[in-house]
């Protein structure tokens, strides 16, 4: 069982350096910071987002997402709209006219995900979407437990008791 979940974790850190190396491309590409092109992805993928949502998305400070949308500003490549029934919320957004201009190194990678997307049934890919939302889900849990307890004993090799030895695979591994 922990061979599985060694598998798993391996292949979605896999995943996730490779989702990060085409974001760095990207960011040379457009001559822009790779937590610039984070947010542009995560605002592409999730809609307008208050600056607290972007900020929790990408594990940014509010400060830090302050600046990184006035960089995105500055470059024109996002907007900022505030919320019509609660003038306190602002939403931002990618410029709808950047979009076309933003996704076109995305094409072939988007082409080459649907094609895999393509070989599996409905079923399947409904099963893979629950499991990563509950492996997310269970992941950010134990993070935010973690934080929470202030457990510094954690480690992302595995937990450790009293005695100093690693009881369980760690946040970093799961």
């Amino acid at each position: 069982m922990l061979e599985q979940h060694l598998e798993i974790a391996r292949l979605t850190r896999e995943l996730a350096s490779q989702l990060l190396e085409k974001a760095v491309l990207v960011a040379r590409h457009f001559d822009l910071g790779t937590t610039e092109v984070r947010a542009i992805e995560q605002l592409y993928l999730s809609g307008p987002m208050t600056a607290g949502d972007l900020g929790r998305a990408l594990a940014l400070t509010s400060g830090s997402v302050t600046a990184l949308v006035k960089r995105l500003q500055a470059n024109d490549l996002v907007e900022r709209t505030v919320d019509r029934q609660d003038r306190r919320k602002v939403w931002i957004s990618l410029r709808g006219d950047k979009i076309e201009e933003l996704l076109q190194p995305y094409l072939s990678t988007i082409a080459q995900g649907q094609s895999v997307i393509d070989r599996f049934s409905d079923g399947d890919l409904a099963t893979v979407t629950r499991f990563l939302k509950e492996y997310c889900a269970a992941s950010s849990a134990e993070s935010l437990a973690t934080e929470r307890d202030g457990d510094r004993s954690a480690k992302p090799g595995g937990r450790r008791d009293a005695s100093g030895k690693i009881t369980g695979v760690g946040a970093g591994l799961g």
